[in-house]
This record gives C-alpha cells, sequence and structure tokens, in this order.
C-alpha cells in the first residue's frame, strides 16, 4: 500500500486591529520592555515576543504594551531617547478591548513543521490549513526494496575456475520501482567486494582461487534506496578434480653420454665408418656408411668404429700421418680413442597400475614421474565417468604368436555404463575398433595377425554412459607380435658363490646351452657382471633343434671379474651381492630370459705373521725370534726384516715354515744402549698387501769384551807390545786389556798388559811358545761398568809390537 505524504507548516495570522491616536502622543515614557506581537482573545489580549528596550534600540522601531488598568493595548513606534535615555515616543496608538470585534486576521503559510505521511491521500488539504496548521502534499514516499530472498545452492562442487551460477529468491518494492541486484563476494574470509550487478536476481560467477567463498546481494530501488544484504552460508572451494592413471615408471630411451679423451695410439682396423648417430632406444652408437677396406685415406680424414660386444666404447679414428700404411685388410694411422661413459635413462610410462584414482588438480604431475610412479591426468571428473580398470590380459611383456587366439581382458569402471568401447593400433599407429562390448561385459578375444609387417599391438578401452558421457581411455602394454621365436638358455652355473683370491675360488665355470627353433638365426651367447661391460661368450648358428652349448672360465683379481686378461667388471664391493647375468640373443630381436647368478667377493688380504707384537724389556744379548707366514689366499709372501729400519735380509718365505731372525753383530754392536730399538718382520702379497710384526726391546750392557778378529800374523815371537787405548772410564767402572803373542794356537796365551797400556808404556812378554805353525800377536779389552753411573766411552786404541 503506497504511503503519501505533506509538508506541515506553522499557520501565521495577521491582525489588522482598530488602533486610535492617543492622547499622549510623542511623549516620554520610560518604558524598558516591549512585545512584538499580540493575540487578541474574547475581551482580553495576549502579547507576547517580549525584547528589552535600551538606548542601542533602534529608532523606528514598533512595538506594543498593555495597560491593564484601562484595559487598553498600545502601539508605539520609538522616535529617540532623551537625555535620560528614556523612551521618546513618535507615535502612540491605543487600541480598548472592549472593540476587539473590530479587529480583522489574516491566515498564511509560516514556518516548516516537518513532514507528515498517511496511507489516506485526503487525510490533509494539499495547500491549504487546518486549524492546527498549513499542509503542501509532497508526493507519495518511497521504500527501500525489501531484503532478497534466501540463497539456492549452485549444483556440485565449487571448483576453482569453473562458472557458478548464484540465485537468490526476488525482492519486492512497494512502488515497483526496482533497479538491479549488486553482488559481493568475501574469498577466504575477507572483506566484501564487489563482483557485478545484475536486474535480475541470479548472477555467474567464476569461481577463484581459493579456499572458501561467501557471497551477499542487496537490492536497489530507481531512487537509489537499498535493502539490507542476504549473505550465503561460506561455500567451500576445491580445486578441480581429474581421473588419474597410476603406472609404473619405465626406460623409454637413453641419453646422448659424453664422450671424453682416453689417448692416441696406433691403430690396426678392417674398416671405417663415415658417420655416427646415438640411438637413444638401444643405448649405443650406430655407425654407418662405411669408407671400405682399401679406400685410400688422407691425412686429416676422420672415422669411426663401434665395438660390438664391448657396449659403451666409439673410437674415433683421426689420421696423422701423410702416408697409410697397409697390411693385408688392416690398415696403419693414428687414432684418438674415446670413451662414452654409461649413458642415463629417460623415463617415462611404463605398465599401469591402476586408473580411475580422482585427486584435486596438482597433486600429481599431469604426465610424469612422482613417489616412483607414473602418472597421468585424465578428464575432469565433472565433466566425464570413471575409466575402466587396467588390462589384466595379456599379461604385460607376453609375446604374442601369429594366428593364435587371445582373451583381451580389463578391469571394469566403477561408473554406470552402458558400452565399453574397445580399439587396437598396429606398430604404434592409429587405433581402430575392436568392437563395442555391452557392460558389463569385459573381455572378448581376438587371432592375432599373421602379417609379418606388423610386429606389436596395442589396445585401448573406454567407457560410455547412456547420456554419451565418455570416460578416459585406458591404454593397455605394448605387446610384441613374435614372427620370430625367442631363444631359451640353460645355465648350469650354481648361484651364490664365492671369488677371492683364494686358490678354488678365484676362477668360475660359467657354462650351459642354448636352443633356438628358428634354423639359421646366429645366436650369441652374452653375460655381464652387474651393469658392467657385456661379453659374448660364443656364438653359433642354429640348426632349429640342437643345443648349443657353451662354457667360458671367468676369474677373479684384485677385486675385479676377468674374462681371460680383459677385465668384464669395475672394482666390486666386499660384502654385497653381484650378479652375473647370461642370456641368449638371435640377432632378429629375439632376447632369451636373463639367467642371472648372485656371488660374493672377498677382497685380497695380508699375509699372517704368527705372534704379536711385543715388547721385549732391557736385552744383554741379540735377540732370537722364530715366526711363521701365512697367506689367506695362498700367495708368495715376500718376508723383509729390519733392525730400526734398516733391512737385515729380504727373501720369499715358504708358506707354513719357521724362520729366525737374528741380529747380525756388526748391526748389534752400533745400537745405542738405554735406548729403544724395533726388530720388525714385513710380510707383503703378490698384490702387494702386506702386514707387519714389530718387537721393541732396549739394548744394555755391564760387560764388554773387545778382541780383534784378525790377529796379526809375525814370522817369531813378538818379544813386547804397546797398546794406547783411547777409553773414558767413569768411577766405578774398570777395564782389562789382554795381549798375546801366540794369537793362532788353539788356547792363546793372555798376558794382563792393564797397568802398563794404561800408562802408554811397552809391556814385555813373558811366553815363549806357541803350538801353532805360526805366531801371531792379538789383543783384547774387558771393560766392566761396576757401579758407575755414567756411560764408558771406548773410541778405539793404538800401538805397536816388536
Amino acid at each position: 500500500m503506497a504511503t503519501y505524504r505533506w509538508n506541515k507548516y506553522v499557520l501565521n495570522k495577521n491582525y489588522d486591529a482598530n488602533f486610535e491616536p492617543a492622547e499622549n502622543s510623542g511623549m516620554g515614557f520610560d518604558l524598558r520592555e516591549g512585545y512584538r506581537s499580540f493575540t487578541p482573545g474574547d475581551w482580553y489580549f495576549i502579547v507576547s515576543d517580549p525584547f528589552p528596550i535600551n538606548e542601542l534600540t533602534p529608532i523606528g522601531t514598533v512595538f506594543y504594551f498593555k495597560q491593564n488598568s484601562e484595559n487598553a493595548l498600545y502601539k508605539a513606534k520609538i522616535l529617540r531617547f532623551d537625555n535620560y535615555n528614556n523612551v521618546v515616543i513618535l507615535e502612540l496608538q491605543r487600541w480598548i478591548i472592549g472593540k476587539l470585534s473590530e479587529a480583522k486576521v489574516s491566515i498564511s503559510q509560516g514556518s516548516y513543521l516537518g513532514e507528515v505521511t498517511s496511507t489516506n491521500r485526503n487525510a490533509y488539504p494539499d495547500n491549504s490549513y487546518t486549524s492546527e496548521a498549513w499542509y503542501v502534499y509532497a508526493g507519495v514516499v518511497n521504500t527501500a526494496p525489501t531484503t532478497p530472498g534466501a540463497f539456492t545452492q549452485p549444483t556440485g562442487e565449487l571448483e576453482i575456475g569453473d562458472s557458478k551460477v548464484f540465485s537468490v529468491g526476488s525482492s519486492s518494492d512497494a512502488e515497483n520501482n526496482l533497479s538491479k541486484y549488486v553482488w559481493e563476494a568475501s574469498i577466504n574470509g575477507g572483506s566484501f567486494t564487489k563482483i557485478g550487478e545484475t536486474t535480475t536476481n541470479n548472477i555467474t560467477y567464476t569461481i577463484p582461487t581459493a579456499t572458501s567463498l561467501k557471497i551477499r546481494v542487496k537490492a536497489v530501488d530507481s531512487q537509489g534506496l537499498e535493502s539490507t544484504y542476504r549473505e550465503s552460508v561460506v561455500f567451500t572451494v576445491a580445486k578441480p578434480k581429474y581421473y588419474w592413471s597410476k603406472y609404473n615408471v619405465a626406460t623409454t630411451s637413453w641419453k646422448e653420454p659424453p664422450i671424453t679423451e682416453s689417448g692416441s695410439y696406433a691403430a690396426q682396423f678392417s674398416f671405417l665408418y663415415k658417420n655416427a648417430s646415438w640411438d637413444p632406444t638401444n643405448k649405443k652408437y650406430i655407425v654407418s656408411n662405411k669408407y671400405g677396406y682399401y679406400d685410400s685415406i688422407s691425412k686429416g680424414m676422420i672415422g669411426y668404429e663401434f665395438r660390438e660386444g664391448e657396449d659403451g666404447y666409439l673410437d674415433i679414428y683421426t689420421s696423422t700421418d701423410d702416408v697409410i700404411r697397409y697390411a693385408g685388410e688392416q690398415a696403419s694411422s693414428r687414432r684418438d680413442i674415446r670413451y662414452i661413459k654409461n649413458s642415463t635413462p629417460n623415463y617415462g610410462r611404463g605398465s599401469l597400475i591402476q586408473s580411475g584414482i580422482i585427486a584435486e588438480e596438482g597433486t600429481y604431475p599431469t604426465d610424469g614421474q612422482q613417489g616412483g610412479y607414473w602418472w597421468v591426468r585424465g578428464s575432469r571428473v565433472n565433466q566425464s565417468i570413471a575409466p575402466p580398470g587396467g588390462f589384466k590380459s595379456p599379461v604385460a611383456e607376453t609375446p604374442l604368436k601369429p594366428g593364435e587366439t587371445i582373451t583381451v581382458t580389463f578391469e571394469p569402471t566403477l561408473a554406470a555404463v552402458q558400452i565399453y568401447e574397445l580399439e587396437q593400433a598396429f606398430n604404434h599407429g592409429s587405433f581402430t575398433t575392436v568392437k563395442n562390448l555391452t557392460a558389463p561385459t569385459t573381455t572378448t578375444n581376438i587371432v592375432v595377425t599373421t602379417d609379418k609387417t606388423l610386429t606389436s599391438i596395442q589396445f585401448r578401452v573406454r567407457a560410455k554412459n547412456v547420456n554419451n558421457v565418455y570416460s578416459d581411455w585406458i591404454y593397455s602394454d605394448v605387446y610384441v607380435i613374435q614372427h620370430n621365436v625367442i631363444p631359451t638358455i640353460l645355465l648350469n652355473t650354481a648361484t651364490n658363490f664365492t671369488m677371492s683370491e683364494t686358490e678354488g675360488q678365484n676362477e668360475v665355470l660359467v657354462d650351459g646351452s642354448a636352443r633356438d627353433t628358428d634354423a639359421n638365426d646366429n645366436i650369441i651367447i652374452k653375460m655381464q657382471i652387474n651393469d658392467g661391460t657385456i661379453r659374448n661368450i660364443q656364438s653359433a648358428l642354429s640348426d632349429g633343434s640342437t643345443p648349443i652349448e657353451f662354457s667360458k672360465k671367468i676369474t677373479y683379481s684384485n677385486k675385479r671379474v676377468y674374462d681371460g686378461a680383459t677385465p668384464i667388471s669395475n672394482d666390486l664391493a666386499e660384502n654385497v651381492d653381484h650378479t652375473l647375468k647370461v642370456w641368449a640373443d638371435d640377432g632378429q630381436g629375439g632376447i632369451s630370459r636373463v639367467e642371472e647368478r648372485i656371488f660374493r667377493v672377498i677382497h685380497n688380504r695380508p699375509p699372517v705373521i704368527s705372534g704379536t707384537d711385543e715388547d721385549l724389556g732391557e736385552l744383554l744379548e741379540i735377540p732370537s725370534i722364530t715366526y711363521q707366514v701365512d697367506d689367506p689366499e695362498k700367495q708368495t709372501a715376500t718376508i723383509t726384516e729390519r733392525i730400526n729400519g734398516q733391512v737385515i735380509r729380504t727373501f720369499d718365505a715358504e708358506l707354513g715354515k719357521e724362520y729366525k731372525i737374528e741380529i747380525p753383530i756388526e748391526m748389534w754392536i752400533p745400537l745405542q744402549l738405554e735406548q729403544e730399538h724395533k726388530l720388525t718382520i714385513e710380510a707383503k702379497d703378490t698384490f702387494g698387501a702386506k702386514s707387519t710384526r714389530t718387537y721393541t726391546f732396549t739394548r744394555t750392557e755391564d760387560t764388554i769384551l773387545l778382541e780383534l778378529k784378525n790377529p796379526f800374523v809375525t814370522d817369531i815371537a813378538a818379544t813386547r807390545i804397546l797398546v794406547t787405548p783411547d777409553v773414558y772410564l767413569p768411577i766405578g767402572s774398570t777395564i782389562v786389556i789382554e795381549a798375546c803373542n801366540n794369537a793362532f794356537d788353539e788356547v792363546p796365551t793372555w798376558e794382563d798388559v792393564t797397568g802398563m797400556a794404561m800408562n802408554k808404556r811397552g809391556f814385555h812378554f813373558t811366553n815363549t811358545e806357541k803350538t801353532a805353525e805360526q805366531w801371531g800377536i792379538n789383543i783384547r779389552f774387558t771393560i766392566n761398568k761396576g757401579t758407575a753411573h755414567d756411560q764408558v766411552k771406548f773410541n778405539g786404541f793404538g800401538g805397536a809390537f816388536d
């Protein structure tokens, strides 16, 4: 219902009374208060709006005052003020109240009082007055629209980037002048910001990047009046959800490895190639465009040779000689050998593990590796249906035989579907329809093609529901159509063996047999240690039935396994499993199952010396120590004996035999007294592994006995001798000096010459007999330390005899 409004004003009443001149007109009065207006009544009057009158009141001011004693009202005009500031009246009129009926009144619009409203259009006059006030009609009252109605929840989840329709109940307006709706949004609990205006009660809004969202809306009329806001609940915002497929990680190809120069040598080769290119699938270089056997090779020519059977080697030959020499089918040149380091793989999608995994955008890579698996993003969940599961048969990596009937089976989808569309592709080409399977059927039989140009096949399947909504395609592995039969292999070598330097453990026989039912295939039996160099064990043409026997002895030495003199492994660590791999290759793309044997290695160990390191303490005499040497690998042990680092002797020991180390007298005598000395035994095996046994001791002496090793020969008996020793004898020590003139007798006659020698005087021999064939002079010194604390020093002696 409409509401009407009027402006209300004060009633102005103007009276025109019949004032007559008073007798005292122009007289002065001492009047200090007057009134600006009056209201007549029945036989009374009321003055109103008083104001003070003083010397500042303007001349000409008209005012009223009353005289109750006369029942009269006076109207006066100020002429001037006298010297005493009294009012001098210019004009004074009097109205007797008894003549009230003669007063005339006129009514007009006064000052504004406010606005009044009513739903009754005739409640007040349009431009007139009542007994209360003057009214002027102002028109209809404009009211704000009503608050919009409740929000309608958008369909589906709110996912970032989607366009969603938000709607509310309509707003109404009493004056029918509703103009628009104003929409605002709060993202993640933030302040509201305007997102649009509509003339209808709904808005299409793109969901922003957020985790929560709240919408509010108000209605606005044409006069700008607004309703209150209607707020939605807090909506949860999520990232878009997709179907993902989870795969194993597979090696799709190999990256080209760096080439490093390792040397320049004289070369011999049968022929070279002009070009070499990297094969990322087979992890090797392919050489092409052959020069020929005897083509002239000029200086500066560059040629290539890839060593088949030694994967990882590419020889780049560069001619540096002016003249190329030929010998039969081999040419002599210069070559720069470059060794290809191990290639690293490019990874890609392997076999399907699970499909139809629902996750938010960004949870997994769009098409890449994460957490040890390969992930592929499919369709949006809200735009498609869940895909079928993976293929159950044929089993991954199963070779398919031409003409055989195979069963293709896949896991069903979790969605309600009507049709499964199954397709196939040959040689990685385009997919074509196999058949449409009516759900819930998920299996069918297919005959493998016999067309030899078709060497591989792959399947894919998708689901479709009754509304023609499709799932993603799910792919099978690529199956090889084996027009060529894969060879088989039997390996006799036992597993879990140990290799070491020990005789009997340093070699292993790799033997067995291979068979290929395709006649005239060149069967190559290959072996490999861990991921090292691949070696050819043997090759032979298959006759289609007879097993091809093979045998190869591998040896272990210095941490590596060898094929003859060629190492086929890097240094192998101890106490970890290593793998010997053997397989057969028919050269037509057919490779047998790889037979693996686990083994471990024991590194070369040093020889073992009996006994323990020992401190022998103080020694008066030369020590004599016995010992034995053994070697875990039964290698030859070279023994070196030393005193204070000086070699006593070196020899190859017989393992287990007892040996004795003794210090020769000529190395013993110079050893300082009262100092530590080291006697060592070192045993070193063929590969340089060694062990050491150490004995320490301190040499001490209480008596020193010195005697000539070779006596002096005389023709006749000497009769006199002079001995002059250079010796220091501290207090408490003693010395005895003896000499003889029959030194070659079995029992020489020693005579004490100490006193004469210490006084540097000659001594006369008393002996005149001998039993030996000749006479001879010998001298000996016996020094006793006694109670001396200082060292005795004997520096030598001099002398003469006759």
